[in-house]
């Protein structure tokens, strides 16, 4: 697939080259009245697949946990089988076997980054970032500000038609057409759906956590 797509800013509706995403988050933001607040702070974050192809930029309150962003990941991206998962950052591990109580503010600074472990058996590797921090609060402690559009050069592997599937065994994609003659590996029960996610392909992950 590509390394290089554009994505959606959820903020305006609109389509922006990733390359451009961070200048654009940073001007709509500008305009969010909403989240003043010149005692508290949120953090700007990006998180992303090993090879860039999959990336999100979420704001979080300073003053939630480590257990807020996992949630969020899990329910946005990851969640399949209720896996374990860790976070390392500046040489500490944080795992979801109860250590991810900790503050964000007592552990993030900008420009740390940090990397972030779902499922210890098919797993699933991301890393982060802290881009930026300013003045407010969200009302609900996260959000999604931007995520990535599919690759737009997903296509099945025999025909070159939009997939409707991803074979977990192989990593065929495959159309409505071909899947019924994808008869190679273990069985449509190994046929899974293309999603818009790191984890597409990956042990049961359908997109519905």
């Amino acid at each position: 697939m590509s390394t290089i797509n554009s994505g959606v800013c959820l903020q305006c509706k609109q389509e922006v080259q990733y390359r451009s995403i961070v200048k654009h988050l940073n001007e709509c933001l500008e305009k969010d009245t909403k989240t003043a607040s010149d005692k508290e702070k949120i953090f700007l974050v990006k998180v992303h697949d090993v090879g860039n192809l999959f990336w999100l930029f979420i704001e979080i309150n300073d003053s939630s946990t480590l257990e807020t962003l996992d949630a969020f990941l899990r329910k946005t991206w990851l969640e399949c089988c209720d896996h374990m998962s860790e976070f390392d950052i500046k040489k500490e591990t944080y795992s979801s076997d109860g250590e991810m109580g900790k503050v964000i503010h007592r552990i993030f600074d900008v420009g740390d980054e940090f990397k972030y472990a779902y499922d210890f058996g098919s797993t699933t590797n991301l890393k982060g970032k802290v881009i930026s921090v300013r003045p407010g609060r969200l009302p609900k402690n996260i959000r999604l500000l931007a995520r990535n559009n599919l690759p737009a050069d997903v296509k099945c592997t025999t025909c070159e038609e939009y997939p409707e599937v991803i074979c977990s065994v192989c990593y065929d994609f495959c159309c409505e057409k071909c899947k019924k003659e994808h008869n190679a590996c273990e069985g449509e029960e190994f046929l899974l759906p293309v999603v818009n996610s790191p984890r597409m392909g990956v042990c049961g992950y359908t997109g519905e956590a």
